[in-house]
């Protein structure tokens, strides 16, 4: 799976800063809720009325940046063998609401833009990405292994993150596609689910 192929390189290229962080004793959780700061402020910076060509490009910036926060607090958390139960569930938690703030910042842009059909498409793309992850919560819940589709969340984040900072109209193309793909690997995973 693409997903999983791209956070394992990533996470071997960062593996020197988790040893660094883990060193310093730095919590996870301290990493969880920075990672959910920056998506707080790529969402701002979605939604500010500040026409600039550079405003696309620093918030993909920081969704990029919150990614890797997200890489950070789980490898951090197993290296440093400091991991919770509720460093768990509130890296679980704050990925959805970060997501959701993103989600929101680029809706008013392109509510602001006169976009309609492309903020249409945006809630099927936040609605997908939102699925994608509870039906791998609940088939973990049911005590099953449920990691297939292409469309998760390294995926929908490099995807965001990239085409923001080639602007607005890349952006939109890029959710388009979400809505679909992030519907469809919802979907896949049922399937996946149905036939074990």
């Amino acid at each position: 799976m693409l997903g999983e192929k791209v956070k394992q390189d990533l996470t071997e290229l960062l593996q020197p800063s988790t040893d660094f962080l883990v060193k310093k004793r730095l919590r996870p959780n301290y990493i969880t809720v920075s990672g959910f700061l920056l998506s707080l402020v790529a969402a701002l910076l979605f939604g500010s009325t500040y026409e600039a060509p550079f405003k696309f490009r620093l918030a993909g910036f920081f969704v990029l940046l919150a990614g890797v926060c997200d890489i950070f607090d789980g490898q951090v958390a197993r290296a440093g063998q400091n991991g919770t139960k509720f460093g768990a569930l509130l890296d679980s938690t704050a990925d959805r609401y970060a997501e959701i703030l993103v989600y929101f910042g680029i809706a008013v842009d392109f509510v602001r833009a006169g976009w309609w059909a492309t903020s249409a498409a945006l809630f099927f793309a936040m609605a997908g990405s939102l699925m994608v992850s509870y039906v791998r919560a609940r088939a973990e819940g049911l005590g099953e292994e449920c990691k297939v589709g292409f469309m998760q969340r390294p995926e929908r984040v490099i995807a965001i993150g990239v085409s923001a900072l080639l602007g607005r109209e890349a952006l939109a193309v890029v959710m388009c596609i979400i809505a679909v793909l992030a519907n469809f690997t919802v979907l896949e995973r049922m399937w996946h689910l149905r036939k074990i």
